[in-house]
């Protein structure tokens, strides 16, 4: 049975040439392919490929955000990164991306990725099918943040906390951190459905990236968030009450 393989890159000229050293090896079935992240999700859910060739730097949503969202997945596609850019390799791998490549590349060495993807593929056991992640129809379903003069859609699930200081709002991803205008009250209301929880006024929090939680003085506590810098965010004694009830309804 051949191996269906799906392609993710905003570059037309790099999806030519993938796509045509890939029609070169024997037992793929390539069933499509994106120009963004946003549109290469809402079509991996209707195809659902065994392998994605996902470049990393894409207008909107990054590669390394879209490996976050497939991320969390009890099953997923085999997810190869294929960048021009080395500095990328420690985010993929630390996503358990199965392998990256560097533009750019050679049919010897996608033959070794494909070999690898056989032998990968031959000894893990089918599982029950599940749907990919619904994409966004709406805004609600998407935070608008800034990068530069760039205004991009951040996934949820991506966001490990946010936190306002100076008046400004950020977004801490995994790999990134982001501006919005929006304000804590604005993405607490945005944010509450996807376990998110207000641990002070000026920061919002992602139960699902909580590491540690330290207790502190009068009744209050610090959360470890997992985010690279292990963030420690303050919880007030007022929010440490309202934690405890979020946490014991998340068992």
């Amino acid at each position: 049975m051949n191996i269906t393989v799906y392609l993710i890159d905003d570059e037309a000229p790099a999806r030519r040439e993938l796509r045509y050293l890939l029609e070169q090896l024997p037992g793929l079935e390539i069933v499509g392919e994106a120009a963004t992240a946003t549109e290469g999700l809402r079509l991996l859910r209707q195809l659902k490929p065994q392998l994605l060739f996902l470049d990393i730097q894409m207008p909107g949503l990054t590669g390394i955000e879209l490996s976050q969202i497939l991320q969390e997945l009890p099953e997923r596609p085999l997810v190869v990164f294929s960048t021009a850019y080395s500095q990328f390799a420690v985010d993929a791998f630390n996503l358990e991306a199965f392998d990256y490549l560097l533009k750019p590349v050679t049919l010897e060495r996608l033959g070794r990725t494909i070999d690898k993807v056989r032998k990968q593929l031959a000894t893990t056991p089918p599982g029950p099918e599940r749907p990919l992640p619904e994409p966004p129809h709406d805004d609600r379903k998407w935070v608008a943040a800034r990068q530069g003069s760039k205004i991009l859609p951040i996934a949820p699930e991506s966001i490990v906390f946010v936190r306002c200081t100076e008046a400004v709002t950020h977004i801490h991803t995994a790999t990134r951190i982001y501006q919005t205008s929006h304000t804590i009250t604005a993405l607490q209301e945005q944010l509450e459905p996807y376990a998110f929880f207000r641990a002070h006024r000026n920061s919002l929090v992602n139960l699902n990236c909580i590491l540690e939680i330290i207790p502190w003085f009068s009744g209050s506590c610090k959360l470890v968030m997992n985010d690279p810098a292990r963030t420690e965010i303050l919880v007030s004694r007022y929010h440490a009450k309202d934690l405890k009830k979020h946490l014991i309804s998340q068992v």
